[in-house]
C-alpha cells in the first residue's frame, strides 16, 4: 500500500516491527505492521480524494466526526521505535506492573507511559494521543524513572 501511494507522489508511512519467526526447518526475521491497518499520509487537502480512490484504502480515521491528524512528533516516535527497537532485556528491579514511568534517555526522552508487562522485560505502553492508539516498546530499566503523583 505504501509503495502504491509513493508511486503517486504521496508521502506515506506505515511503521513496522521485525520479529523472529520460527518454522520447523528455519528461523527468519519477518516484518509486521506496528499499528495494523494504519498508513499515515502527509497530504494537501486536495489529494484526499486521490487517496480514497486507492483500492486498499477504506477511510480516514475519525474521532467525533473529525479526521485524525497525527502530530509530527508522534511520527518521529514511531520512526525511532522502528529504527532503534529499544530491544534490550534486563531485570525489572524496582518496577511494578502498571507503574507510570518517564523515559529519561534517548530519542523517546520525556515521554511517559505505563509498565504493561514485566517478565524479565520492561514493556512500556506509550499513547499516541492524536490517533488514540498505544504501542508497546521494550525498554531498558535504567532509562525508566517511576513517576510520583503530586497530591
Amino acid at each position: 500500500m505504501v509503495q502504491k501511494l509513493k508511486e503517486q507522489n504521496i508521502e506515506a508511512y506505515s511503521p513496522v516491527v521485525k520479529k523472529l519467526q520460527q518454522w520447523s526447518d528455519r528461523k527468519k526475521w519477518v516484518e509486521f505492521p506496528m499499528l495494523s491497518g494504519y498508513v499515515f499520509v502527509k497530504i494537501d487537502i486536495t489529494e484526499k480524494e486521490k487517496i480514497l480512490n486507492c483500492p486498499a484504502v477504506f477511510a480516514f480515521i475519525k474521532f467525533n466526526n473529525v479526521e485524525a491528524k497525527i502530530r509530527d512528533v508522534e511520527i518521529e516516535i514511531l520512526k525511532s521505535i522502528e529504527t532503534n527497537g529499544y530491544d534490550v532485556t534486563q531485570a525489572s528491579e524496582g518496577l511494578k506492573l502498571l507503574d507510570e514511568v518517564e523515559i529519561t534517555q534517548g530519542q523517546l526522552k520525556g515521554l511517559r507511559g505505563t509498565i504493561v508487562q514485566l517478565q524479565n522485560l520492561n514493556y512500556v505502553q506509550i499513547q499516541l494521543e492524536s490517533i488514540h492508539q498505544s504501542i508497546k516498546v521494550k525498554l531498558p530499566q535504567d532509562i525508566l524513572k517511576i513517576q510520583t503523583s503530586v497530591n
